[in-house]
């Protein structure tokens, strides 16, 4: 009886490396799709241009689903933590010509340390007043751009042409390093979603006092998962900076950067891998489609956000994942029958 349950047990976990081994498959696949995209025939620059903006919103939702759906904190504040990657990225690009690369790595270094001590302010509130405090962040940080001289305000500052490692680089190139971007912090994400971190995230998400009766340190992680969150916004801030080359107050000041995050974030789903990617295409592609009904556009938002809360609150990547996790669990149900029946 022993062995056959040991059979059963080992065939079962086979079965879950070989749907891991699958999930690898598919997301290998589709990058190297996204990938090829601006190099197809009949593809044009302004195509990779908006491509690479729908990257920028998928690591900006990646940035607040650590918050929102692995830790269960809400923000509503992650426009100011673009801005100070944007900034940050964009004054040592005037000032000292600094690489892309470089830009980037200090966008999100330095919205991180301002996310840690974020995190350490904010340490006692949680829900609404979470929320309502991240919303006055983002205020803070609108203000400060707006008025202090060296941001230049709404007058904005203007980018030299991007170049990675000496090398000048076009809609395409621009691209390509956001793409690459994207695929170190979904990898970045999936191996501390899967590491003791991720878990004392998810242990602080499902309940605080039970995480710290089992020896999480709430203070550590919740900072923890601050500045995380705000360092990989922040790489999408400096992105953002420069996929048009040009920052000012009047872009980076705008709120609705942090709402349409957190609609990104709960719309694709905010405890799913998959979640932001499918919330940044659609945040940026409904604009796209309804260029000539831009106020309907934001109703639309809001209504399938609404939607989404009502019938589907795992997010759409969770409706799309359904009949896969149904096929999965028939075959683990039907390996475990066989095993009973030996």
């Amino acid at each position: 009886m022993h062995a056959k349950v040991s059979s059963a047990q080992a065939g079962a976990a086979a079965l879950k490396q070989a749907f891991r081994r699958h999930n690898i498959a598919a997301v290998v696949a589709m990058f190297a799709a996204a990938l090829a995209f601006p190099f197809m025939p009949g593809v044009e620059g302004w195509m990779a241009s908006q491509a690479s903006l729908i990257v920028i919103y998928i690591i900006a939702a990646q940035g607040v689903s650590i918050l929102t759906g692995y830790t269960g904190l809400v923000t509503v504040g992650h426009g100011g933590f673009l801005a100070i990657g944007a900034y940050t990225s964009a004054l040592l690009s005037k000032f000292f010509g600094v690489d892309l690369v470089i830009g980037i790595v200090a966008g999100g270094l330095m919205a991180g340390v301002i996310g840690f001590a974020l995190g350490l302010v904010f340490l006692r509130l949680s829900g609404a007043f979470m929320a309502i405090g991240t919303l006055g962040f983002a205020f803070f940080v609108g203000t400060v751009v707006n008025n202090v001289p060296i941001f230049e305000g709404r007058e904005g500052i203007s980018l030299p042409d991007n170049r990675v490692l000496g090398m000048e680089i076009g809609d395409v190139g621009f691209y390509v390093v956001s793409l690459t971007c994207l695929g170190l912090t979904t990898l970045f994400i999936y191996r501390l979603v899967h590491s003791g971190v991720g878990r004392a995230f998810m242990a602080l998400r499902d309940s605080e006092r039970a995480a710290e009766s089992s020896g999480v340190n709430r203070l550590l992680f919740r900072t923890l998962s601050f500045s995380v969150s705000a360092a990989i916004t922040g790489i999408a801030g400096a992105l953002n900076a420069h996929i048009v080359n040009y920052v000012s107050a009047e872009v980076f000041a705008d709120i609705w950067y942090s709402v349409d995050f957190l609609v990104a974030t709960v719309v694709g789903g905010s405890a799913m891998m998959m979640g932001p990617f499918v919330g940044g295409v659609f945040i940026v592609m409904v604009p796209f489609f309804l260029e000539e009904l831009a106020d309907f556009a934001f109703i639309f938002k809001g209504v399938v956000l609404i939607g989404v809360l009502i019938l589907a609150p795992a997010g759409i990547a969770g409706v799309l994942a359904r009949p896969v996790q149904a096929w999965r669990a028939r075959k683990l149900k039907a390996l475990q029958q066989t095993g009973d029946a030996e």
